[in-house]
Order: C-alpha cells, then structure tokens, then sequence
C-alpha cells in the first residue's frame, strides 16, 4: 500500500515538473510575442509619424560657378545729338526747341547726377545746344539763367554776354557773304558785252578808223582843209582806238 502511494507521488511530481516546465516555455513563447507585437506597432506608429509629416524639402545644389548666365549687358549710349532731343522731352522748362532761355552755370554737374551716361557724352550733347544760334542769341547781358526745372538761378554776366555777341558777329558775316557776291556778279554781267556784240564793236571801230586814216591821206596828198565835222571825227577816232 506504503509503495502504490509512493508511486503515485512520484508520478505526480514527475507530471508537475513537465508541466511547469510547459509553462516556462509558454512565458518564454509569450514574451518572444510580446517583444515582436512591440517591435511590429513601433514601426507601425513611426510610419504613422512619418507620413503625417510633410515632405522634407531638399535644397537646391549650389549653382557652379562655370555654368552661371552671362550678365546683362550695359544699354548702348545714344549719340549726342539724340541725348539732346532727349532732354527736350525730359527737361522741358531747361532745354527748348523755339524761344530759349540761357542755362544756370554749372549745369553740366545737375546733369551728371541724373543721367547715366559719361561725363564726355553729356558735355558734347550740352555743346549742340549751347552752340545753337538761337541759344547764342538769348546769351544777352542781364538775361534770366534756368536751372534743368526752370526755376531762375542767375542772369549772365558782361563777359557771357560779349563772348555770345563776339560769335554771332563770326557767324553772320558768312550768311552776308553770298547775297553781295551774287549782286556783284550781276552788276559784272550787266557791264561786261555779250560775245555776240564785241566783233560788231570792233569792226565798226576799225572802219571808222580807216575812214580817218584816209581822210588824213587826202589831206597830205591834196592839201585839202577837212571840215568841222571831219576834224571832230578824227579826234574822236583817236581817243577811242583800243
């Protein structure tokens, strides 16, 4: 009896052993699970994050220096005549195409800080007009200087005035010239005989002077008076042999 108990404890014992050896690799098979659901709903809740957020912006690559665009090239300057006809448009109270007024002294420096243009362009375009008869015509003594708005800013001087007057006095003899030639070779045409009349001229002088030389043959040879008439013909004829 003692030995079937004994047995049965035996085998009861032997039974707990495998079972908790069972339970042990369930906790182990258990825990392994829990370890890989932890892994898996990690990576499932980063990818979450990642595509809540917005896309990342990649920044441009640096441009290289050998493949950057040309730069612009500068305006081509205008000619010192066209300048000028744009000062008309842009200075309208300074610079005028009819009645003008002298410009204030010192306006080329006025000019240099608006326009963009060399300070060699700017002065051949100011000497187009300040060259201008009607510019130089305005250069009186006591005249009212404009500033590139119009406002009065000095009237010109004495010496100004007598340089304006010294080269309107250049240029007007030139503009005088050609009516005095022309009338002086009018007046030589009217005095000077046509070539059509000078060998009729000649020829009635050169008869007239034989009729004398032959009345004075006469005379020696018959010693004949000669008439008033005949005298007074014979001085004429002299006086006017060529």
């Amino acid at each position: 009896m003692a030995a079937h108990v004994m047995q049965l404890l035996d085998d009861l014992e032997a039974r707990l052993e495998h079972a908790q050896h069972e339970i042990n690799v369930l906790r182990e098979e258990n825990q392994r699970l829990r370890q890989k659901l932890g892994e898996q709903g990690g990576r499932e809740e980063q990818s979450n994050r990642e595509e809540a957020l917005p896309p990342l912006q990649t920044m441009p690559p640096e441009p290289d220096a050998s493949s950057e665009p040309p730069a612009a090239e500068a305006p081509k300057p205008p000619s010192p005549h066209a300048l000028l006809n744009q000062w008309y448009e842009r200075y309208p109270d300074a610079f005028f195409k009819g009645h003008t007024k002298p410009l204030k002294v010192g306006i080329h420096q006025d000019l240099a800080e608006r326009e963009p243009w060399s300070n060699k362009l700017i002065r051949r375009a100011l000497a187009n007009y300040v060259n201008l008869p009607r510019y130089v015509k305005a250069m009186r003594e006591g005249a009212t200087r404009v500033d590139l708005a119009g406002n009065p800013s000095g009237v010109v001087d004495q010496q100004a005035a007598q340089f304006a007057a010294e080269k309107r006095k250049l240029s007007e003899p030139a503009d005088k010239k050609a009516p005095q030639k022309s009338s002086q070779a009018a007046l030589g045409a009217e005095k000077t005989p046509s070539k059509n009349k000078r060998p009729e001229h000649a020829q009635k002088k050169r008869q007239k002077s034989q009729r004398v030389e032959k009345q004075e043959k006469d005379q020696q040879a018959g010693k004949r008076e000669l008439t008033l008439e005949e005298k007074l013909a014979s001085l004429q004829a002299k006086f006017q042999r060529p």
